[in-house]
């Protein structure tokens, strides 16, 4: 009868399970970042899609859109804005017009809803988490926008309607 030796693992054996176990890790983490980006653009889109629906509906049944107070910061996004839009106004969507809507991004109207009722001179462009609308095209834009980051480049979308790329250094 052959006699087994077992003697445990070996370093060999031990060293490449921890690198398995590292490449592994790291492809998991790498698959999840890309999809927690990705679900970012996912809600922007949704949001995007959710708040002109409501506005037609509202600019139908008003004849105006839901929105009084103006926003002037605009210059991130120039860039993928047509020759309309540049040379209009943009106002911050009032989303309390916009009954029945849960939006993921746009939590900084409350705090402009407030400065506006205060009149206060605090400036409405300070805030960055918010959706415009063009008064003209009510093309809706998201101020802050989102990030994503691809190999040498960063997308930044505003818009379901265009992207800004730019270098990374």
């Amino acid at each position: 009868m052959k006699q087994i030796n077992e003697r445990g693992m070996t370093l060999i054996s031990l060293v490449v399970t921890v690198i398995v176990i590292t490449i592994v890790t790291f492809a998991v983490s790498t698959n999840l970042k890309n999809n927690t980006d990705l679900q970012k653009l996912v809600y922007l889109r949704s949001d995007i899609e959710n708040l002109e629906g409501k506005i037609e509906e509202f600019f139908n049944e008003y004849g105006e859109l839901p929105a009084s107070i103006e926003y002037t910061d605009i210059s991130d996004m120039n860039e993928i804005l047509n020759s309309t839009e540049l040379s209009s106004k943009f106002y911050v969507i009032d989303l309390q017009a916009m009954q029945g809507l849960s939006l993921h991004y746009g939590k900084d109207y409350e705090k402009i809803k407030k400065v506006d009722a205060d009149r206060t001179t605090e400036s409405v462009n300070q805030y960055k988490d918010v959706y415009i609308v063009n008064e003209i095209t009510h093309n809706v834009f998201y101020v802050r926008g989102i990030s994503l980051k691809e190999s040498k480049q960063t997308i930044i979308y505003y818009t379901t309607r265009g992207e800004i790329k730019i270098p990374v250094e």
